[in-house]
């Protein structure tokens, strides 16, 4: 039966294996490093205006004509500042044990994400201004604009660096 025999000392290998196992051990790091391009990933889908998909968000629905004319801000999604206010400068990730989460805590952001029905909860209207007129209506419908996702793009760019990230913690 045939083996394979070391000579010498493998302390250089069993470091380079317990880094590794670190990793394992504790993700939060890695999760950390890898959570930054993800945001970056989803905030230019928003600059773009584009779907996880790739799927432009006008054609899930145009922005009312009305409000396009006053809109302030470079895009949907956007705020005046550009990318830096509005959703997109709200996208942020943070670690949850050995899970990555990213999205935005802006009160508006679930229903851009999902669509939806706005309709007042304590008044016989919604009231607002839009195109220089106050408007009073029983609802407003807000068109979906997915901006949350995982894509294929995301999954190759964790991958290579979570790749990197391991060959740094075996080379020490």
């Amino acid at each position: 039966m045939g083996g394979v025999s070391v000579l010498g000392s493998t302390q250089q290998i069993r470091d380079a294996l317990g880094r590794v196992a670190d990793i394992g051990r504790d993700p939060s790091r890695v999760l950390s490093a890898l959570g930054a391009g993800v945001v970056r990933h989803t905030q230019w889908r928003i600059e773009a205006g584009v779907d996880p998909h790739g799927k432009r968000w006008d054609s899930y629905a145009p922005l009312n004509p009305i409000y396009a004319t006053t809109k302030v801000g470079s895009g949907i999604l956007m705020g005046r500042g550009g990318m830096g206010s509005g959703l997109a400068g709200s996208i942020t990730s943070a670690v949850e044990g050995n899970t990555l989460v990213w999205g935005s805590k802006k009160i508006y952001s679930r229903i851009h994400q999902l669509g939806g029905i706005i309709q007042p909860k304590n008044k016989r209207w919604l009231s607002f201004e839009m195109g220089g007129a106050l408007w009073h209506v029983d609802s407003v419908e807000i068109p979906a604009r997915p901006y949350l996702g995982f894509t294929d793009q995301d999954r190759t760019f964790l991958v290579e660096e979570l790749e990197d990230y391991l060959s740094r913690a075996v080379r020490g």
